[in-house]
């Protein structure tokens, strides 16, 4: 019983390591998702990041939302799209910010 319960709480904290990685991939790929369709836009990078703490004193939900920026480049011209992504049971929602 003991090695159960050893067991259990190391499969919990593996979960609890590895849940910002899986939810930035995840915020990643729905942002990739939402960008505009332009013809030959090419992702070049993204990255995440916290949000403002302003946001954060209004946040109402419960889980914390991230910043993902992407660096993407259409016919030579370079910019950077920026979503705030929540992952809510396992789903990913992304709303276009100004940066």
């Amino acid at each position: 019983m003991r090695n159960v319960t050893i067991w259990a709480a190391s499969a919990v904290l593996l979960v609890a390591a590895n849940g910002p990685a899986v939810a930035g991939k995840t915020c990643i790929a729905t942002a990739t998702e939402a960008l505009p369709k332009i013809t030959g836009l090419v992702v070049k990078g993204s990255r995440t990041r916290a949000v403002s703490p302003a946001v954060l004193s209004t946040w109402k939900g419960q889980s914390k939302p991230v910043i993902i920026d992407l660096d993407v480049e259409a016919q030579g011209d370079a910019q950077t799209f920026s979503y705030m992504c929540v992952v809510s049971q396992g789903a990913a929602f992304v709303q276009r910010t100004m940066n």
